[in-house]
């Protein structure tokens, strides 16, 4: 796909603004402190309704207002720039709405099937050194591009995990109830854990060949899936239960889950070793531009063409790494947003040969 126009109203730093983008690379530069962040935020939110920096719809709206508008005008695969599309996202009243092509969307899904992007942002060496949570939102990210109904059977398994912590909540907690509630959790975890590992093997393959074809395999990679309380073998739901039930009369004291896809983790290893333990921050960051990478590849397996958004971390990287990371732009069809406070002239003879078109944010 390919995002023509960006129109925004009273979010983050802007009143009133209108970018257009014209060719496959875009370099967006500026000072620190001018809203290229805010831009790159934009056209995530307008794919995933929620941003990358804060939890709170509130927290985006301009200062002294109490509503934003977000824009975007774009071209479906393969499509002409005629045929555009529009996705629009308000916030007023302490409510969202979004329409698509001027209709309301009532599910996520439907913006996800026709706009998508991956963001790529300095806070992703978190992937790596990071807590847990940012990790599983990784994977789950993942997961929607490789198996569209992913979607579906995750919010089946964030509302079953609601309704058994809520019974757990409870003053009085009928046991036979929640028996019910523990092997519905217990099946949705393990479902959940099946896609996640799947699609780990794939972003640890594709990353892997990353390395292999753009930095000379300075290492081996490999991810591992950390299933909190529930065996990675073809245990049965009673012999869970065994093995369990200090941990299930625990959760009556704690009032909520103890186990589930919700704890669970994943562990990068480089040569062997434990990334966020004995990498540097060099590795680290490379580590996460990878895996973040590998998104791509994992998109067009369902024929997606994801939008990549980069802001404000490829410009650490050496040359040489720079060269492979532009080369690897230039051979992918994907639309490339990229924001740095820096083009300097080491960066403009690397990124000069993607052509990119330039727009500069002042004060």
């Amino acid at each position: 796909m390919f995002l023509h126009e960006l129109a925004i109203k009273n979010f983050r730093c802007f009143d009133v603004k209108k970018f257009n983008f014209q060719k496959q690379v875009t370099l967006i530069t500026g000072d620190n402190g001018v809203g290229k962040t805010s831009i790159a935020e934009a056209i995530h939110y307008l794919c995933y309704v929620k941003s990358f920096r804060c939890n709170l719809a509130s927290d985006l709206v301009s200062h002294g207002d109490s509503s934003f508008f977000l824009k975007g005008s774009f071209t479906p695969k393969d499509c002409d720039q005629l045929d555009s599309q529009l996705i629009q996202v308000g916030y007023a009243n302490k409510k969202k709405s979004i329409k698509l092509n001027g209709k309301s969307v009532i599910t996520y899904k439907d913006i996800f099937q026709v706009f998508q992007v991956v963001t790529l942002l300095e806070d992703d060496i978190e992937l790596v050194k990071g807590n847990p949570s940012g990790r599983r939102s990784f994977i789950d990210q993942a997961a929607l591009f490789l198996y569209p109904e992913y979607l579906e059977k995750y919010k089946l398994f964030k509302k079953i995990l609601q309704n058994r912590n809520a019974l757990l909540q409870g003053q009085l907690i009928d046991d036979l109830e929640l028996e019910v509630w523990t092997q519905k959790l217990w099946q949705a975890s393990i479902d959940i854990q099946k896609y996640r590992k799947e699609v780990l093997l794939k972003v640890s393959t594709v990353a892997n060949d990353l390395l292999k074809t753009y930095f000379q395999s300075v290492y081996n990679l490999s991810i591992e899936y950390n299933a909190k309380h529930l065996s990675t073998d073809d245990e049965t739901f009673d012999l869970f239960v065994k093995k369990k039930s200090f941990l299930l009369r625990q959760e009556k004291l704690q009032k909520r889950s103890g186990f589930g896809a919700h704890l669970d983790d994943f562990t990068i290893y480089i040569k062997n070793k434990n990334a966020r333990l004995y990498a540097s921050r060099g590795q680290q960051k490379l580590i996460s531009l990878l895996c973040k990478l590998s998104l791509i590849s994992i998109a067009e397996q369902n024929d997606y063409l994801p939008i990549l958004i980069i802001d404000d971390f490829i410009a650490d990287f050496d040359k040489k790494r720079l060269i492979n990371i532009i080369d690897f732009f230039l051979k992918c069809k994907n639309q490339i947003i990229i924001t740095t406070p820096i083009y300097d002239s080491n960066l403009k003879e690397i990124i000069e040969k993607a052509d990119p078109d330039v727009i500069s944010i002042e004060y």
